[in-house]
């Protein structure tokens, strides 16, 4: 379990630094996100997105065949547990509740042109394609390192 967690949580580092600093046709698009929030907001904002989930990985790598003090299951937990609230917070409330004029107008901007699956809910921005795949990785983690935490073997 242990080895799928490390692969997952690497993975999760990758795409959460990097997502908003490149273009992949259809599934991301970074430039525009840069265009609305400026390119220095966006790397102040990826090196302060780094450090926790680069917490989370030094951990995973430093600890892959050794005892695992018990800060290092619940430092998972916690970190895993953030990134499902954010996730939800910054995607699905907007999404079912709507949000303000400007959030949907930088939102629909940042994401336009990208793969949707979810139906529109009016003028509310909805989570793109990409952004749902990295929302089940984030379950992902977060539900093995629930199991890391509190399963037989810490």
């Amino acid at each position: 379990m242990i080895a799928l967690f490390t692969g997952l949580i690497v993975l999760q580092f990758v795409v959460v630094v990097s997502h908003d600093l490149v273009d992949v046709s259809d599934w991301v698009r970074g430039s525009q996100v840069q265009a609305v929030i400026g390119k220095r907001k966006i790397w102040l904002a990826t090196m302060a997105n780094a450090v926790f989930p680069g917490i989370a990985v030094g951990f995973a790598l430093y600890f892959w065949n050794r005892p695992k003090p018990l800060y290092v299951p619940t430092y998972w937990l916690v970190y895993c547990a953030i990134a499902v609230i954010s996730a939800v917070g910054m995607w699905y409330v907007p999404y079912y509740f709507g949000a303000s004029e400007k959030q949907k107008s930088e939102y629909s901007s940042m994401y336009a042109g990208t793969r949707h699956i979810l139906p529109p809910r009016g003028d509310n921005p909805r989570p793109n394609v990409f952004h749902i795949g990295v929302h089940v990785l984030f379950v992902a983690t977060l539900c093995l390192a629930v199991m890391l935490r509190f399963g037989p073997v810490h």
